[in-house]
């Protein structure tokens, strides 16, 4: 019988394992030259997708009637008892949204009940309350009369006129149309001027960028007339919508 001496199966062993090793190395230096390859490649294909890159932008606008009205009203007291103030302010808005109830066409929220203390030389002497009330509608001839009537008792504080949701929307589907074959035409014009002749959009965006309504804060004028019943005189007037188209172009 034929037996192994020891050192013979350290050596085996120890070739074994330098094996192992090797083996790992080789792996462990494939896969980072891989990993080089694969990164120059995408770098190199990135670098070919920004080539000949043009950043093309075009924008239409258009004014658009403002056909709601939005009016801020407040109810305001001062005393010494909070409890007291918040009952008269309660008295106020439920009188304002009784005669609120009796115009169909409008619509109301109320909002903002705050109160805070006065001061004299850095010592509260009273509180004052108030409370706040939105009202609007498409019928502006009669949200003008509610206004005059509900002076009575509150103080406009705000007014506003805008595009009504519906009609915002439908202008900006028309501009984003207008806009579109703008920023197409410019994208014709600049590959004239280009010695390559194809192109492609590599990125577009369309911005909505809303409007800008005029707003006509409470003259002191106003703030008095309190009993005029037909309410103030106002104009609508019209809102500025804006929609922009950008994108990137790449010509090859």
């Amino acid at each position: 019988m034929y037996v192994l001496k020891p050192g013979l199966v350290l050596k085996a062993r120890h070739n074994t394992d330098y094996k192992e090793s090797r083996m790992i190395f080789s792996l462990r230096v494939f896969l980072l030259l891989y990993l080089l390859c694969f990164s120059l490649m995408s770098n190199a294909h990135d670098q070919e997708q920004l080539f000949n890159q043009v950043n093309i932008q075009a924008q239409v606008e258009r004014e658009v009637p403002n056909d709601q009205m939005i009016v801020l009203l407040a109810t305001e007291h001062e005393g010494s008892d909070t409890t007291d103030l918040a009952a008269k302010i309660n008295i106020d808005m439920q009188w304002a949204l009784a005669v609120i109830k009796k115009y169909s066409a409008v619509e109301s929220q109320t909002k903002n009940y705050q109160t805070y203390p006065t001061y004299r030389k850095q010592i509260i002497i009273g509180w004052r309350a108030s409370q706040q009330v939105e009202i609007k509608s498409i019928n502006i001839a009669e949200l003008t009369e509610l206004t005059g009537k509900l002076q009575e008792k509150l103080q406009v504080k705000q007014m506003s006129f805008v595009p009504t949701t519906e009609t915002r929307v439908t202008i900006e589907n028309e501009l984003i149309e207008e806009a579109m074959q703008a920023f197409l035409a410019r994208v014709e014009i600049v590959k004239k001027n280009m010695p390559d002749k194809n192109h492609r959009i590599i990125k577009l965006n369309i911005n909505t960028g809303g409007h800008r309504p005029p707003v006509v804060r409470a003259q002191r004028a106003m703030m008095q007339s309190m009993e005029m019943a037909s309410g103030p005189a106002v104009e609508a007037g019209t809102s500025k919508v804006t929609v922009t188209v950008s994108g990137s172009v790449q010509y090859f």
